[in-house]
């Protein structure tokens, strides 16, 4: 074995040498190139001329300069360039212009570009990110994080099957192909406003009533908030509970009535929820029956009647004559 590389040694022209790649630790052979093509290891070699061998080697793990994200690559898996080349090493990188997150997912910590572009493998290699607990939101739970690659053909992020270990702060998934990678966290659904109830718009009616009349007293409720909730409305008159009602709101309003009549005349104060007001109940007005006026003899005619009056008058025209005459003349033959 040589003690330095690149090495050279002189052979008898045709002799065959047995050669071997002895990786060092964390790396493995992958294949020759030059005078040699080919994975077999040891293999070997006739020697008719000048000869070039090289045996290349890829590391089982790569990472990235702040230690965030690991690459491990089985010993011996294949890693092929988009030209279907053997290829001895990545590029990683991290991306200072990252493309943005889908509407639905925020990034956590730094989107990784990993190539060349176009590399494949034919194991499955494991990527594994770190993450800083304290850049996730509190509505976000660390079992939900993801890792996911940006498919360029697409022009989209792919999540892909992820595992979290919350201990240790890493999110792992495994991958046939490189990309730009990064740690997703779905957005956190919007905390609904809690529930505030406000009574207003207190009615009365009618203002003044009689005994027993019923007065309508009504109050609309309403939940500012966003989330079901129930309240009580309390109805007090003069000071005493009257009547209470439970209603359930998930936001919006409500009208809530009561109803209530008195047996005596006076002023009562109203108090629905701290909402003031007052109506009036009125003393009962006698019933005033109308006296019908008494019949009166229908009176006389105006227009006068000459056929009958004519005899009637002169009779007594006569007798107011001719009696006084007959009177004096019986007086003188006394």
């Amino acid at each position: 074995m040589p003690s330095s590389y690149p090495a050279k040694r002189t052979m008898t022209k045709g002799s065959r040498v047995s050669l071997e790649a002895q990786p060092a630790p964390g790396y493995y052979f992958v294949s020759w190139s030059g005078d040699l093509i080919g994975n077999e290891n040891p293999a070997d070699v006739r020697i008719n001329s000048n000869t070039i061998i090289v045996a290349h080697f890829f590391p089982e793990e790569f990472v990235s300069e702040d230690g965030m994200l690991h690459i491990v690559i089985p010993k011996g898996t294949i890693v092929l360039n988009k030209d279907g080349e053997p290829l001895i090493s990545l590029e990683l990188t991290i991306n200072e212009t990252p493309l943005p997150p889908p509407p639905e997912a925020n990034i956590v910590g730094l989107p990784y570009d990993v190539g060349p572009d176009g590399a494949t493998f034919d194991q499955l290699i494991t990527i594994t990110c770190s993450y800083d607990p304290y850049e996730i939101s509190l509505e976000v739970a660390e079992e939900d994080l993801v890792i996911a690659c940006y498919d360029e053909d697409v022009g989209e992020w792919l999540v892909l099957p992820s595992v979290v270990d919350v201990v240790n702060n890493i999110v792992t998934t495994i991958v046939d192909h490189l990309s730009t990678f990064a740690i997703m966290a779905p957005v956190p659904a919007p905390v609904p406003v809690p529930a505030a109830f406000t009574p207003s718009s207190l009615s009365i009616f009618p203002l003044e009533a009689d005994i027993g009349e019923t007065v309508s007293i009504s109050v609309l409720v309403t939940n500012t908030g966003e989330q079901e909730a129930s309240y009580t409305v309390t109805l007090k008159i003069n000071e005493m509970i009257e009547k209470t009602r439970g209603i359930t709101l998930a936001g919006g309003s409500e009208t809530v009535t009561f109803t209530t009549t008195k047996a005596e005349a006076g002023t009562y104060s109203v108090d629905v929820n701290g909402l003031h007001g007052s109506f009036i109940v009125k003393k009962e007005v006698p019933l005033m029956v109308k006296e019908e006026p008494q019949s009166q003899p229908p009176a006389p005619p105006t227009g006068v009647k000459w056929p009958i009056l004519g005899p009637i008058l002169a009779v007594i025209i006569f007798l107011a004559i001719f009696l006084p005459i007959r009177l004096r003349r019986r007086k003188a033959f006394r």
